[in-house]
C-alpha cells in the first residue's frame, strides 16, 4: 500500500472505526444497497437472487452473512495497511475465489466500492470529509487495480 500516505491510513482508520463498530449491520446495508443499486449483481448469489423486496432483503440471513464476510475481508485489508504481503495474499485469494469459483467479473468490485463510498457519505455526513473520501478512493483504486491484475494473470 505504498501509495497510501500516513495521513491516508489515519483517515481510513478513523472512518473504519465508526463503520466497523457493527460489521454485521454495516455489511447487510452494503449488500442490500449493492442489490438495489445494481440489481444485476444478484445473479452471482444463487441463494439470494430470488429475493425481490427490500423487506425480504432486510431479514434475509444470507444477506446478513455475506455482508459480514464483506466487512471481514475489508477489515483484513485495513488492519494490514502497513503489511502489503498480508494484504496481497488476502486479495489474491479473494480474486481467485471470485473469478474461479463464483464466476464474478472484476468490475463488480468497482460497483461494491462505489456503494460503500455512497453509504459512508450518507451515514457519516460531514464527518466523511473530502480528505477522508480521497483516502478511501485511493485505497479502493489500489485494491481494484490489484484484483484486476490477479484476474488478468489468471486469464493468461
Amino acid at each position: 500500500m505504498a501509495d497510501l500516505t500516513a495521513a491516508d491510513i489515519e483517515n481510513i482508520n478513523e472512518i473504519w472505526c465508526k463503520i466497523y463498530a457493527n460489521p454485521e449491520e454495516s455489511g447487510k446495508t452494503v449488500v442490500i444497497r449493492l442489490f438495489t443499486t445494481y440489481p444485476q449483481t444478484k445473479v452471482y448469489f444463487k441463494n439470494l437472487k430470488n429475493i425481490a423486496t427490500l423487506e425480504e432483503m432486510q431479514v434475509n440471513p444470507g444477506i446478513r452473512a455475506h455482508g459480514k464476510r464483506v466487512m471481514g475481508a475489508l477489515n483484513q485489508v485495513i488492519q494490514n495497511l502497513n503489511d502489503w504481503e498480508v494484504v496481497s495474499s488476502a486479495l489474491t485469494h479473494l480474486a481467485q475465489r471470485h473469478q474461479d469459483v463464483h464466476k464474478v467479473g472484476v468490475n463488480n468490485f468497482q460497483l461494491l466500492f462505489l456503494v460503500i463510498l455512497t453509504i459512508f457519505k450518507e451515514a457519516l455526513g460531514a464527518d466523511f470529509t473530502p480528505e477522508h473520501c480521497k483516502s478511501w478512493e485511493k485505497l479502493f483504486s489500489i485494491t481494484y487495480n490489484f484484483l484486476d491484475s490477479c484476474y488478468t494473470k489468471s486469464d493468461s
